[in-house]
Order: C-alpha cells, then sequence, then structure tokens
C-alpha cells in the first residue's frame, strides 16, 4: 500500500493529507502522520495508565460532531464512560463493540512511548490497516509495530 493511500485511510481530508505526505520538516512519513494526529486532535493520545475523565466518550463524541455522523446513542456513550476497565485495550474492544454497528472502529497506530495514539476510521479499511508495519524500531515486538484493532471476543 502507498503511503498517500495509507494517509488518506486515517486523515481524510486533502489538505492534511497533502500536509503529511509532503512535510519538509518531518520526512518520515510515520512521525508526520504522529505529529499530525496530536497537533490536530486527529489522534487521542492517551497514556498507558488509562483515561482521566471520559477522553475516549469524548472523542468519538468530537468525531461524530466533525463528520455529522452517528455512532452511538447518547445512552450508549453513558454506558462506555462509566465501563469499568484494568488495561486500555479492554475500554477500546468495548467501543468497538458500540461502533462496528456504524461501520467504525478505534484502531491503536504504534507509538514508540508510553502512550496509545487511537484513530477512528471506516471497518472497510481494517484488513489493508493491518497490515503495514509502520514503526521500524526493532526493539519493539512485531505486533506493536502495525495499527492494532482490539477485538471483543
Amino acid at each position: 500500500m502507498s503511503d498517500k493511500d495509507l494517509v488518506s485511510m486515517i486523515f481524510k481530508d486533502p489538505e492534511g493529507v497533502g500536509y503529511i505526505l509532503n512535510n519538509p520538516d518531518e520526512p518520515l512519513i510515520y512521525l508526520s502522520m504522529l505529529k499530525y494526529g496530536l497537533s490536530t486532535r486527529r489522534f487521542l493520545f492517551l497514556d498507558y495508565k488509562g483515561e482521566e475523565n471520559l477522553e475516549i466518550v469524548n472523542y468519538i463524541l468530537d468525531y461524530e460532531f466533525s463528520h455529522d455522523i452517528e455512532l452511538a446513542t447518547q445512552d450508549e456513550l453513558e454506558e462506555l464512560g462509566d465501563y469499568d476497565y484494568k488495561y486500555v485495550p479492554e475500554k477500546i474492544q468495548e467501543a468497538n463493540k458500540l461502533i462496528k454497528p456504524k461501520g467504525y472502529g478505534l484502531f491503536s497506530f504504534p507509538t514508540p512511548g508510553d502512550f496509545y495514539a487511537l484513530f477512528l476510521a471506516e471497518l472497510e479499511h481494517k484488513d489493508q490497516l493491518l497490515q503495514v508495519e509502520l514503526l521500524a524500531d526493532e526493539n519493539i515486538p512485531v505486533k506493536e509495530r502495525y495499527i492494532q484493532y482490539y477485538t471483543y471476543v
């Protein structure tokens, strides 16, 4: 898959895609995506220790508002906000259970640090997104070099 295809699946706006692909300050597409995602709030950055307040719920609400779609009802989002979990992937699984019927998933972008970079994307691109190794760091386990989709059992 080309860099342009990957970036277009995650960042829908043509202006953002162009900026990421042609960023003279950051020639590595991986880092350009990570920095752009952080600066535009397209990525939700969470500490591995978990959320503060309702970060995942608020991220979904912001996404719904900016894309004029409904991924979950208010009641469902309240339940997700109250969900008690031990590890962040558990809550991501619950979010995915909630938004999957609308054709979306919450994905984890690989990071070298102690945080999650989460983003919403259409599930039609899931298989393609999960096949791209983004982090070329041999000190990081192979699985964690790829975009991940935490699914429920």
